[in-house]
């Protein structure tokens, strides 16, 4: 049994675990796949980590000719740290306090280009990117469009970046700057409520977050199992479905997407916890798999990835993505989610938008739900999502 496998439960033989000098990173990835061969990258969200990719690693780098497929740990996120021993990250888990600009978005498209050319590539062949990485995905390929040659959203449409005013002379600017997420501009709705909600990416971006599931009461075991079933296709009350763009069209959305606006996530998580029964059933995170999260998140917390969310709901942090307002992708792009994902829709609009503006070449086939996943859909579907992706990757070599 290889290092990788000891020491990362569910890697299968023949990926590989290590590091390299990225920027200011000692960055973490696992890899498959000759390095001669051409580049697959593969960007996690939130909370997850390059190990959520580890059923598809081997498989898609047996794909077609063979490709190299790399899934890094990103920056604030499990084995990937600063190279200063003594910075926020090495020296110690990062606070809510530390420098929040390292996580704004173009930092974080930094990072990743320069990984390709840490890795000796000079382009990507497809680049994927689940939940919060489909974000990042998304403006690796609006900021240097010519260094990918497709690039695939999951769970996460998206929308492109923010608007800039247009034409301010006849129509007046708006009163709130454009937002790469739009749901997030109803707070003050929200809290109106009967009862009154809150939107996650806002509780995300509070000072108490960390510590909330850190901390959680119940264990962070127990609160990560919660977490995943509730956004699995397990959890029976998932039934993704078009929402009106309004404050009472995001209630109807479930609590870990507008939560109750007393609640933690940890409790939100508590809630909606498995029964022992149904973990038992669960085959697509048995507990040794889920204990590296937990093994991870415990010696890191949570405020590396909740800086993201920082970065794109604070204004301030958000306005460089203008820069690149009014921009497209324009090489073959696809999304894939799980039919039981309520991340598809939790951006009312965000799916027809992705696929009739911000992308050029998203054909009607390319839009994709999977049976049988919810929002974890690498881990849920993993054989499904390998055949998607097989056959996309030899429909955009084409």
């Amino acid at each position: 049994m290889s290092d990788a496998a000891k020491e990362w439960p569910g890697v299968p033989e023949g990926v590989r675990s290590r590091t390299l000098p990225v920027r200011d990173l000692e960055m973490h990835f696992f890899e498959a796949g000759k390095s001669s061969d051409p580049l697959i990258l593969l960007l996690h969200g939130f909370p997850e980590l390059a190990y959520s990719w580890r059923k598809v690693l081997l498989p898609l780098s047996r794909a077609g000719a063979g490709y190299h497929v790399v899934a890094p740990d990103q920056r604030g996120f499990g084995r990937t740290k600063p190279r200063d021993p003594a910075a926020p990250g090495t020296a110690r888990p990062l606070a809510y306090d530390d420098d929040v600009p390292p996580y704004q978005t173009v930092n974080l498209v930094h990072d990743i280009v320069a990984l390709i050319f840490a890795l000796g590539h000079e382009n990507v062949a497809c680049l994927a990117g689940h939940d919060a990485g489909s974000t990042i995905a998304g403006f690796c390929a609006t900021v240097r469009p010519e260094l990918f040659n497709s690039v695939v959203f999951m769970s996460t449409p998206f929308t492109g970046p923010p608007p800039l005013p247009f034409d301010v002379a006849h129509s007046p600017p708006p009163s709130t700057p454009g937002a790469i997420f739009p749901a997030t501009l109803v707070e003050s709705a929200l809290a109106a409520l009967d009862p009154p909600r809150k939107h996650y990416m806002l509780y995300y971006s509070t000072r108490e977050a960390n510590a909330d599931m850190w901390r959680a009461p119940q264990g962070l075991h127990a609160f990560f199992r919660g977490y995943y079933h509730l956004k699995s296709a397990d959890w029976a009350w998932n039934d993704p479905r078009p929402i009106e763009p309004s404050a009472a069209g995001l209630a109807s959305l479930p609590y870990y997407y507008v939560m109750p606006r007393g609640s933690t996530m940890a409790q939100v998580a508590e809630a909606g916890a498995p029964s022992e029964e149904e973990v038992t059933r669960n085959a697509w995170l048995p507990d040794e798999e889920l204990a590296v999260y937990m093994r991870e998140y415990e010696r890191t917390g949570f405020q590396g990835g909740l800086n993201r969310y920082r970065s794109v709901t604070d204004p301030a942090l958000a306005e460089e993505l203008t820069l690149f307002s009014g921009r497209k992708i324009e090489v073959p792009a696809m999304y894939v989610s799980g039919r039981k994902d309520w991340g598809v829709y939790q951006n009312p609009g965000a799916l027809e938008k992705m696929r009739t503006k911000a992308c050029t070449r998203m054909g009607e086939e390319d839009v994709v739900l999977l049976e049988g996943a919810g929002h974890w859909v690498q881990q849920e579907q993993a054989e499904s999502l390998l055949g998607r992706l097989t056959r996309f990757l030899e429909k955009s070599s084409q």
